[in-house]
């Protein structure tokens, strides 16, 4: 009875870390993301006021941080989390400790056992290690003053996504020569738990094990983010809440709005966009051009109109015609003008 008493308490103590942070971010930490967001609209314009007397920013404020909004996801998560740690911690020999081993019996049924236990195993592993990157994930959110609704859908979809991805992940182990097999079976629990931090990589590593996804050549560039220089697990993560999963989608992005809906800072943002235009229209010759100091569109902008072409093109193999076609479409795009235009409000600011 005790034993019972202690696990549930243990549960509940660690799964209202959620509702905590909710409650303590928007009574502690959102008047100061108001102050944050104003301050950041004078340098951007002066904010606009609507019919009923509001400014744009105070209807941002009301529609990204709703107190209701928050009640439905929070308890999705906090629920999930709790099934995957009683999962973890319940009965008399937990399987966070215990793992797959069980009492001999029949080798039909102990085979069996063993199987469905480790499946177990794996589920419970994997909501662990996207419990722990998820109170990590929330706490930055949270001191960023970015800790919207939408953080906690976030974290509910990951927690999904592990879940499946780990017992997937056990299914194809078992589909494996017998050596390799005992090899990762004997540290599947702890591959499921960094299953939970990384559900994503996991799955595309199963994807290209499987022949019929295998890749395509022809396909177009994919201009992963991980190409921009600053952008981490918990930057992309956050730019995917908003729409931008790949260096193009950056590319093309309304930087003020970005500004004003991510907890970035705005000469970061500036600095990101930046690479990914220099990204999209040079693709696989960027490699070549940071090693000649050219990390974003404004320093090949700066090199052309430093009549710099010719030797940039000799230092890295990029014919000069290629690389003038390029500096041309870039000044004609009005998306660059207003990058230019942010850049020289911000620097003066």
């Amino acid at each position: 009875m005790i034993h019972t008493i202690l696990l549930f308490l243990g549960i509940f103590i660690m799964c209202s870390i959620f509702t905590f942070i909710a409650i303590t971010f928007r009574t502690s930490r959102l008047p100061r993301k108001q102050q944050e967001m104003a301050r950041l609209q004078r340098i951007l314009g002066t904010p606009k006021e609507t019919t009923d007397g509001l400014s744009q920013l105070d209807h941002i404020l009301q529609e990204e941080y709703k107190g209701t909004d928050y009640i439905l996801p929070v308890f999705f998560v906090t629920l999930f989390c709790a099934l995957g740690l009683y999962i973890l911690f319940s009965g008399e020999d937990p399987l966070i400790l215990t793992g797959v081993f069980t009492q001999q019996s029949g080798e039909l049924e102990l085979a069996q056992l063993k199987y469905k236990k480790m499946s177990l195993v794996s589920i419970g592993m994997a909501i662990l290690g996207s419990y722990i990157w998820s109170i990590q994930y929330i706490v930055k959110r949270a001191m960023n003053l970015d800790l919207v609704p939408g953080a906690y859908y976030t974290i509910g979809t990951r927690i999904i996504l592990a879940t499946f991805v780990s017992v997937i992940l056990h299914h194809y182990i078992q589909s494996l020569d017998a050596t390799t097999r005992k090899e990762l079976l004997d540290v599947l629990p702890v591959l499921a738990f960094l299953v939970g931090f990384f559900p994503q990589r996991v799955l595309q590593y199963l994807q290209e094990k499987v022949f019929f996804f295998a890749r395509n050549d022809k396909l177009a560039h994919k201009m992963p983010l991980e190409m921009i220089e600053g952008i981490n697990l918990f930057s992309r993560v956050r730019l995917a809440e908003v729409g931008i999963d790949n260096a193009q989608n950056l590319a093309e992005a309304n930087i003020k709005e970005l500004i004003l809906k991510t907890p970035f800072n705005p000469l970061l943002l500036l600095d990101w966009i930046a690479q990914a235009k220099l990204y999209v229209v040079t693709k696989n010759n960027i490699e070549n051009l940071r090693k000649a100091s050219i990390r974003t569109i404004f320093d090949l902008i700066a090199t052309a109109e430093s009549e710099k072409l010719t030797n940039l093109a000799e230092l890295t193999r990029i014919e000069e015609k290629h690389l003038t076609a390029i500096c041309e479409i870039v000044q004609k795009d009005p998306s660059y003008a207003m990058l230019h235009d942010i850049r020289q409000k911000l620097a003066s600011f």
